[in-house]
Order: C-alpha cells, then structure tokens, then sequence
C-alpha cells in the first residue's frame, strides 16, 4: 500500500478553480500519445462494469479466465459480478485481469428521494447525495420496486459509482436490497455500511461526519483506527441501527487502505474513470484518486477549459518514487457532451464482428453501433423470462424489445451509450 495525495475539500460551488490551476493547465498539452519512461510492474484500472464475455472497464475487454475476485475483500466469483459495479482490475500488458475489487460505496436506508418520472434525480442516502442518471444501472431485490421512481424513505439500497469520498457519488449502479432496515438485517446482520472522508471529528463527544451524516461512534468497535484527529482519514462505518435522530449509530468504524483511496508501488500504472472532484494548482481528483498534473499532462477530446467539476474524464498515470500519482493523459468521454436520446423498438437485425462490438438495427431503421464501451444491461422479468446478469451482444436476439441511450453520429447511424434488454410492456 502507498500513500497518496490527500483529498481536500471539495468545492461546493462545483466551478472550475480558474485562479488557481491557470498557470498549471494552460501549460498542458493537447491530445497525442505520451508515456512517463516507466517500465510498469502492474497496471489498475478503475471505472465501472459496461459489459461481460469477459469484463469490460473502460472500453477494454479484459480476459478473466486467470483472475481472482475480491468483493468487499472477501474471495467471490465472477458470478458475482454486475453491470454498473465499479471495480478495480489489476491487469498485465495482455489483458488478462489478474485480479478484480469489487466495493461498494455505499449500502443503508434512503432518507429522501427527487426522482423524475424518466427515473432520474437524486436521493439522500444515510447523508450521501446520490445523483441517477440515464447511465445509471438500475436493479432491484424487492417485489414491487421495479424502478428507481418506486423507491422510498427507509428502502435500503446498494450504490457503486463515482465517488467523491466527500458525500457526493453520481450512481453507476443501484440496487434496491430490502424493504426496510429489519428485513435487510434477516440476510445482513453485519448492518449498512457507509464509506467516505472523515470530517469534523470529535473526538470529545466520540463523533464525525462523512457527507451530510453525522455518526456518533461511542459503542462502535474500532479497527485499526489511530490516535489523535481522524480528519482526513478514509474509513468504513457499519451500523445495525436506524438515524437516532440525525445521528447514525456506529457498530463498528475501520480505517480503510491505510487511510487512502487506491493502492500500487513505484511505477505502477493507474487508470481511473469518472468524475472530477476537485482541481488545484497542481492536482486534479476524479473518483477519489488525486494526480499530479504537470506542463507534460495531455489532453484528448477536450481542452484546458473543459476540466471542471464534475466533468467525466480517464486519468491515465502511474506512481512516482514518492508514492503520489502522476497524471500522464486526461481524455475526456468522446460522448459526455453530447445530446443523447432513447429510442424504444424491437430488433430486426444483429451483425456482429466480435462478442460484443457490432450494430443492431431497429424495426424503425434506425441503425445502432455497438463497441466495448457500450453499457449492456438486460432487466427482463415477465413471464418467466429472467434476466441475463453477464448480457452482451451474442445474447441479443431478433425480436428482442430494447430501450437504447444513443447519440447521433450524423451519418444515418448511432452510437449506443447504453443498451437495456426490456420486458415489451412498458
């Protein structure tokens, strides 16, 4: 384990820090190839699950026959993977991932909910601000809840996405667990749990807030937790209770990664996806990662003034000799800007070239390219026809009902952003 670069606060009023990083980004180069005359040990790979037949992260197909799988530190399977997770995958130059980390951000009871009738919006989790998007993977364990609009105060929900540590994690993925806190403890006695950046300690009155939520830790069992003030430190709190009041009680808090977000040595690579959220004169944060940025930092499909708060961005870097992360290129999602609609039909053809990059065509006409990057999701559950957890293009059949988040390419086709198998009753 390494120590990276703390995260500081995160700015509230979500603005580029333009007085601050003018001189660092101005200086910053624009799209090309580049590399840091490292010889990497191993790389990671952070971002979320878009497809399987393998796993896809990033755009890029990485072969699991080799990998051992890690979810919330404990030996799982592949099978226990999902769409929408996001993970970190320890991988060779070929490929192959030799290991995959799967941990939640978050797991407990909404408290409130904003959500529109097209099933995006936000809601507080246990003092986290949860933003759900069209991209957002939604699934769900309880008979009744059938979309992100069904969901209400006291429901408990799993959420993986981008992360600021800080209370603000825009949703990859999000699954309703159970009803309500006592019928989730029948299956997890352990309680919820919450990750996220201490703030505020007490230490006097024996608590801290991570986001919004203030947890009192004066019963919890403390593992791996220092002396002295915890702010700063990135820990995981389990609880068997409901808010006592506006106080979450802890069971239990734990220092989690030696205090830090990431792990690697001196020249590994690193890769994150998702969003910033924070940049300084030096550093830029996405997903809980801060990079050191430099006049050799790289930019493609974008510009210095395009690196903003919240923008979605890959950082690829690696670590330097004194544990801290050093941003090579940061390329923005061809997609992110542009104007994505949803289109709702059957499907009349499939070519496929690989298992899954082709195009599909609509009863419509409408003609959908399909590439690794494509989030595929299948939420079928009438009549008997249960749904594909590992769903890729080979699994796609004519007649299928697909709802499908494109973006127009201009030329008579479209790009999926996202490609949900559907029961046709909608």
């Amino acid at each position: 384990m390494i120590n990276y670069m703390g995260e500081n606060e995160m700015n509230s009023s979500k603005l580029i820090l333009a007085s601050a990083v003018a001189g660092v980004i101005a200086g910053l180069a624009a799209c090309g190839g580049s590399s840091s005359g490292l010889s990497a040990s191993s790389r990671y790979v952070t971002g979320p699950i878009t497809a399987f037949g393998s796993v896809y992260v990033n755009g890029t197909r990485y072969n699991t026959d080799s990998s051992t799988i890690y979810i919330e530190d404990s030996m799982g399977s592949e099978s226990d993977l999902r769409v929408g997770m996001m993970v970190s995958v320890e991988t060779s130059t070929n490929n192959s991932a030799t290991a995959i980390h799967f941990d939640d951000d978050l797991e407990g009871f909404v408290t409130s909910t904003a959500i529109a009738v097209d099933n995006t919006g936000s809601m507080v989790v246990m003092g986290q601000n949860v933003t759900v998007t069209g991209n957002t993977v939604f699934e769900s364990k309880v008979v009744g809840i059938t979309s992100v609009s069904a969901i209400v105060a006291g429901n408990i929900v799993e959420v993986s996405g981008y992360s600021t540590g800080e209370g603000d994690i825009t949703a990859t993925r999000l699954e309703v667990k159970a009803e309500d806190l006592a019928a989730y403890l029948l299956t997890h006695p352990e309680g919820v749990e919450l990750k996220g950046i201490v703030t505020s300690h007490n230490a006097t009155d024996q608590n801290f807030m991570i986001g919004s939520q203030l947890i009192d830790y004066s019963g919890a069992v403390l593992d791996d937790m220092p002396q002295g003030n915890w702010n700063s430190l990135y820990v995981e709190v389990k609880s068997t209770q409901n808010l006592n009041g506006v106080q979450l009680v802890a069971s239990k808090v734990e220092l989690e990664n030696n205090g830090t977000k990431g792990h690697g040595d001196d020249g590994d690579e690193i890769e994150v996806y998702g969003a910033i959220s924070e940049i300084t004169d030096a550093s830029i944060t996405v997903n809980g990662h801060t990079f050191l940025i430099n006049v050799s930092t790289e930019i493609e499909h974008g510009i210095a003034a395009d690196l903003v708060v919240d923008a979605i961005v890959e950082v690829e870097g690696y670590i330097n000799g004194n544990g801290e992360l050093v941003a090579r290129e940061i390329e923005f999602d061809d997609h992110e800007n542009d104007l994505s609609i949803e289109l709702y039909d059957t499907v009349s053809a499939i070519e496929a070239s690989d298992i899954n990059v082709g195009q599909i065509t609509l009863t419509g006409g409408q003609v959908i390219l399909i590439d690794n990057g494509t989030i595929m999701h299948d939420s079928r559950d009438d009549n008997g026809m249960l749904p594909v957890y590992h769903f890729n293009l080979s699994d796609l059949s004519l007649g299928d009902f697909v709802e499908v988040r494109v973006v127009n390419n201009g030329n008579g086709t479209y790009t999926a952003i996202k490609l949900e198998r559907d029961d046709q009753s909608m």
